[in-house]
C-alpha cells in the first residue's frame, strides 16, 4: 500500500465509525418516547386529523395523515407512544440520509460528521419526540437534497428536477420545507457570479430548468400559497423579528452557528464551490424566514430543516485525509469534531434529566385534579385541550372542550365570574403564559390565586430561561 492511499483508507474507515456512532447516538429518539406529557400542538395533530382537515388552514394534510396511519398500524390508541412514533423514526431517518445527501460532495468524512452533528442535536432530539412533522419534511427535504446536488454537478437535469420535486413534497409535510426552493433555485446561478473561475460549478442549465419549475409550481399552487401565508399571518400576526433571530440562535447553539461561520470563511478561501452553494442556501432560507416575521411571528422550528446545513458548514475543516496530512492535522480534526459534539451531547443528556423533555407535566397535573375532583367540581385551565384529551382520550373533537374550561388571556376574566358562585375551582396554570396576558389581567389573576385560591401542588421545571412549571390551585 502507497503513502497515498493509507491516509484515504484511514479517512474511509474513520468515517464508517463516526456514521456507525451517529446511528446508535441517533437511537435516543425513541428512549423516553411516552414519557412526556403531550403539550398543546401535539394534540390538536390528533384532533386536527379527525376535523380539520377540510379547513383552509392546513395547508399539509398528508403529514395529519400520516401520523394517524402510523397510530392505526401500533394498534389505534393515540398514546403519546404512537403519536410521536413516525417522527422519531424520521428524526432517526434523517441521521443516514444527511450522510448520503452530503457524501458525493462533501467526502465521507465531512457527511459522515455533519451525520453525528445532527444525531447529537438536541433540537433534533426534541422534534423528533414531538408529534409534529418538522422531521418527517426534514428528511424528506434532505433526500431531495442529495439528489439535487447530485443533478447539478453531474449535470443530469432530470436527476436535478427530481430532487427538486422530492424538496417540493417535503413542504406537503410541513410548509416551512417550502423555504428550500428558492434557494435551491437562486443558489447555482448566485454561486456562478461568486465564483466564475472555478471549474467545479453547478450546471447552469438545470438551475434554468429550476427556474422554470419554481414558476409553473407558483402559477399551479399560487392559490395554495397565498391562502398559506395568508392563514400563517393571520394565525401569527405577532411580527418580531427579534424572536426569530434570538430563538433561531438559541436552538441551533453559538457554537454550532459559530462553526458554520468558520466553514463558510474556509469556504470562500478555499473556493469551494459545494459549499459556499451550501452556505447560500442556508443564507437563502434564514433570510427568507427573516423576511416573514417582519409580517408575522416566527420561531426557530420554521427553519428546522436548514439544521443539517448548519451541521455540514461547520465540518468544513474535517477535509478528507489528503497525503500530506501528519498526525497534527488529524489531531486538530479530532479537536474540532469534539469541541462541536461533546456540548451538544452534554445537552442531550440535560434534555433527558433535568430539563424532562421541556415539556411542562400537564398530563401529571390535569390527572392529579381529576383523581381529586369532585363531581360537581369546575376545572378551568390553560392548554384545556390537553387536558380534555388526558381527562377523555378517547375522544377527537378535542378543541371544543367538555370537561376543562379554558383559562387564557381571551378568557382572563372567567375565573371571576365563576367566583360568584360556590363550587370548588380548580386552576391549572403555567405561569409563564401569564407573560402574555394584558399586563392588568395577568396581575389581578395572580392577585386572585393568592388571595382565594391555595397551591395543592407544583410541577416545577425551568429550562434556560423558560419557565415551564406547572402549577395547580383550588378554591373552595
Amino acid at each position: 500500500m502507497s503513502e497515498s492511499e493509507s491516509p484515504a483508507r484511514s479517512s474511509d474507515s474513520a468515517a464508517r465509525w463516526i456514521l456507525l456512532g451517529a446511528l446508535g447516538i441517533g437511537l435516543v429518539r425513541f428512549w423516553r418516547l411516552a414519557r412526556w406529557s403531550l403539550w398543546f400542538d401535539e394534540v390538536v395533530t390528533w384532533t386536527d386529523y379527525h376535523h380539520s382537515l377540510e379547513n383552509p388552514e392546513i395547508g399539509n394534510p398528508l403529514g395529519y395523515r400520516a401520523i394517524a396511519w402510523t397510530v392505526a398500524r401500533l394498534g389505534g390508541v393515540p398514546d403519546e407512544f404512537a403519536l410521536r412514533f413516525l417522527p422519531a423514526l424520521a428524526g432517526w431517518l434523517a441521521i443516514p440520509l444527511a450522510y448520503w445527501a452530503f457524501r458525493a460532495r462533501a467526502g465521507r468524512l465531512r457527511a459522515s460528521c455533519a451525520a453525528l452533528l445532527l444525531a447529537a442535536s438536541s433540537w433534533q432530539v426534541y422534534w423528533s419526540q414531538n408529534a409534529r412533522f418538522y422531521t418527517l419534511a426534514q428528511a424528506v427535504a434532505l433526500l431531495g437534497a442529495g439528489l439535487l446536488v447530485r443533478g447539478l454537478w453531474r449535470r443530469q437535469v432530470a436527476l436535478t428536477v427530481l430532487g427538486f420535486a422530492v424538496t417540493a413534497g417535503a413542504a406537503s409535510l410541513h410548509p416551512s420545507a417550502a423555504l428550500l426552493l428558492p434557494a435551491f433555485v437562486l443558489a447555482p446561478f448566485l454561486l456562478r457570479l461568486l465564483a466564475r473561475k472555478s471549474d467545479a460549478l453547478p450546471d447552469v442549465r438545470a438551475g434554468a430548468a429550476l427556474l422554470v419549475l419554481l414558476a409553473v409550481v407558483l402559477v399551479l399552487r399560487f392559490d395554495w400559497a397565498w391562502r398559506a401565508i395568508g392563514n400563517y399571518i393571520g394565525q401569527k400576526p405577532q411580527s418580531n423579528p427579534a424572536h426569530f433571530i434570538l430563538t433561531t440562535g438559541f436552538y441551533v447553539t453559538p457554537l454550532l452557528a459559530t462553526g458554520a461561520f468558520v466553514g463558510v470563511l474556509l469556504a470562500i478561501a478555499r473556493r469551494d464551490t459545494f459549499h459556499l452553494f451550501a452556505a447560500l442556501v442556508l443564507a437563502i432560507v434564514l433570510g427568507s424566514a427573516l423576511v416573514v416575521s417582519l409580517v408575522a411571528r416566527v420561531s426557530a422550528q420554521y427553519v428546522f430543516v436548514a439544521l443539517p446545513w448548519f451541521a455540514l458548514l461547520a465540518c468544513v475543516p474535517l477535509a478528507d485525509a489528503e497525503p500530506v496530512a501528519g498526525r497534527t492535522a488529524g489531531a486538530l480534526r479530532a479537536a474540532w469534531l469534539a469541541v462541536l459534539v461533546l456540548p451538544a451531547l452534554s445537552n442531550v443528556v440535560l434534555y433527558f434529566t433535568v430539563r424532562q423533555g421541556e415539556r411542562p407535566a400537564w398530563r401529571d397535573a390535569y390527572e392529579f385534579v381529576w383523581n381529586r375532583r369532585e363531581p360537581d367540581d369546575l376545572v378551568l385551565g390553560m392548554e384545556a385541550t390537553v387536558g380534555e384529551y388526558y381527562l377523555n382520550p378517547l375522544r377527537t373533537e378535542l378543541r371544543h372542550t367538555v370537561r376543562v374550561a379554558w383559562l387564557d388571556r381571551y378568557r382572563a376574566h372567567e375565573p371571576e365570574r365563576w367566583a360568584a358562585h360556590a363550587r370548588r375551582t380548580w386552576y391549572v396554570l403555567n405561569p409563564e403564559q401569564l407573560l402574555d396576558w394584558n399586563p392588568d389581567d395577568a396581575a389581578a389573576m395572580r392577585r386572585f390565586l393568592a388571595e382565594e385560591c391555595r397551591l395543592v401542588a407544583c410541577y416545577p421545571l425551568y429550562v434556560e430561561s423558560r419557565d415551564l412549571s406547572v402549577w395547580v390551585y383550588l378554591r373552595g
